[in-house]
Order: structure tokens, then C-alpha cells, then sequence
């Protein structure tokens, strides 16, 4: 968003912000109702968002073919990205636990670049400390709990998709 120059625009102008989250919402159309809901969107969309529609299609589903029969192979497939089963199944919707061990680590280190040696040391410290929070789940100790906003979010998010197919598919 930032590289297209849509930034400023998304924080101050909600029509133009909806339009974009409409974009990301794709993540949750099952994956037979891409097509549809791209053409759809595509036609909806004011010009000046159509190239991210685009490289949307590009990167995550690939573009038509010339002769209107089947895509490209896109560079993520949607069986990789697509969210609608697993919210569907109650599973994790994001890779949120390794962004958290890379964060963990980032503030272990305190530095953007760190020697060999003082990696080695902080992957030890961080290890150690992941062992330690391992036996005490496996000695009994409940893991820590969802924060209320994530659970309201989760909840809103499943009734949304589990109505997709009564409701208004864009």
C-alpha cells in the first residue's frame, strides 16, 4: 500500500479504506468463488486501485490466460493463503507464533546485525527459556490466554464467513 501511495488516503478517506480491506478479504472467499468475487471486485473498484487488484491477481492467483481458459500459476496458489477453511475448521488464521519467536529473538540480540557468536548465544538463552515454558505445559500449567479483543475478532470473523453463503458474496 505504502509503495502504491495509498497510505495517506486509507487513513483519512473510509470509502477508499473499504475498497482496500474489501481487497484483503478475498483471503476468506472459498477458493471456487475467487474467480467471481475477483471480477466482481474488479468491476466495483474505482481505476486508481485496479493495479493493486492486479498485482493481487498476479502474486496470489494468478492472472487469466490470453485465451480465457484457466490462470497462470500464480506465486502463492490459494490453497497456501486462503482462510476460508481454516476459519471454517477453528484453525490459526496467521503465522502470528513465528512472528513472535522473530520478535523474541530481534529483542534478545538488541542489535539489527549480530555476530555469529553473539547469535549463537541469544538462539541458547531463547531456547532455554522455550524449554522451560515447555515443561511447565507439560507438567500441567494451562497456556496463556487469548486477550479478549482477539476472541471478539475470531468470533466475528467465523460468524462472517459461516453466513458467506446466505449472505451477499462482495
Amino acid at each position: 500500500m505504502n509503495e502504491m501511495g495509498f497510505a495517506s488516503r486509507y487513513k483519512n478517506d473510509a470509502d477508499f479504506s473499504l475498497f482496500i480491506k474489501m481487497v484483503v478479504a478475498l483471503s476468506f472467499v472459498p477458493i471456487e468463488d475467487l474467480d467471481a468475487a475477483i471480477q466482481q471486485l474488479g468491476d466495483d473498484l474505482p481505476e486508481c486501485l485496479q493495479p493493486l487488484l492486479d498485482w493481487f491477481e498476479d502474486n496470489y492467483v494468478g492472472r487469466v490466460n490470453r485465451n480465457g481458459r484457466g490462470r497462470r500459476t500464480a506465486l502463492f496458489p490459494p490453497h497456501i493463503w486462503n482462510l476460508h477453511l481454516r476459519v471454517l475448521n477453528g484453525q490459526d488464521r496467521t503465522n502470528n507464533h513465528a512472528e513472535a519467536a522473530n520478535r523474541r529473538l530481534n529483542v534478545e540480540m538488541g542489535v539489527q546485525h549480530p555476530s555469529l557468536w553473539s547469535f549463537y548465544n541469544c538462539l541458547r538463552k531463547v531456547q532455554a527459556g522455550r524449554d522451560v515454558f515447555y515443561s511447565q505445559l507439560e507438567a500441567g500449567k494451562s497456556p496463556p490466554k487469548k486477550l479478549k479483543k482477539f476472541i471478539y475478532t475470531d468470533k466475528r470473523i467465523s460468524r462472517i464467513v459461516q453466513s458467506y453463503e446466505t449472505g451477499t458474496k462482495i
